[in-house]
């Protein structure tokens, strides 16, 4: 599930700018979905995490999450971990970029910083050490206190309308090799500004 909330936060990268409010309403009660025709050695949230011990309940309020998630990528924990998400909006029947992405070319050392959004929606509520084992440890457990994520955020540019994150993680090692598999997740959901 930690995935999960770094997901959702694809939605408020800009919630350091002054704007509307804006209220995210998440299509699917699982929150992810596979990316379309995914490149083959292309994985999903479960190819990255066992979410067996987390849950999510969905409500007027937010998103409350629960319970633990464990590491299962196969990867080594000296790779470098890269993330690219892209926000794309549903225009006429076709997704078409927006100027929302975010970059990070070395995950593992950003993770736990609370200069960065992701520790604010997500990090922060890790509850056990993990932070030399980032993403890139397979087996290592994430034990969150449990929270409330609120799917709401103050920006500037966004529309009304039906929008989609489109996550992709990318593992490399010392070499600068990328590795066989990648993780590629989809969270989609309605934009609507508040009143």
């Amino acid at each position: 599930m930690d995935l999960k909330v770094v997901l959702l936060v694809v939605f408020f990268i800009i919630t350091l700018t002054t704007g509307a409010k804006y209220e995210l309403t998440v299509l699917d009660e699982d929150v992810f979905s596979s990316c379309p025709d995914p490149a083959p050695g292309t994985l999903d949230v479960n190819g990255l995490f066992d979410l067996s011990e987390l849950s999510t309940s969905m409500d007027a309020n937010g998103i409350t999450v629960i319970g633990n998630s464990t590491l299962i990528w196969d990867i080594k924990q000296e790779d470098r971990i890269q993330v690219n998400m892209q926000l794309l909006y549903l225009e006429r029947g076709t997704w078409t970029s927006t100027v929302f992405s975010i970059t990070s070319r070395d995950f593992c050392k950003e993770m736990y910083d609370k200069n960065y959004f992701w520790y604010k929606y997500w990090t922060q509520y890790i509850l056990n050490d993990t932070k030399d084992k980032c993403l890139n440890v397979p087996g290592t457990k994430m034990i969150h206190e449990p929270f409330l994520l609120s799917l709401t955020a103050n920006v500037i540019g966004l529309r009304e309308g039906r929008y989609k994150a489109n996550i992709m993680m990318r593992a490399y090692d010392s070499s600068g090799t990328e590795r066989p598999t990648r993780i590629c997740i989809e969270i989609q959901g309605d934009v609507f500004k508040m009143k």
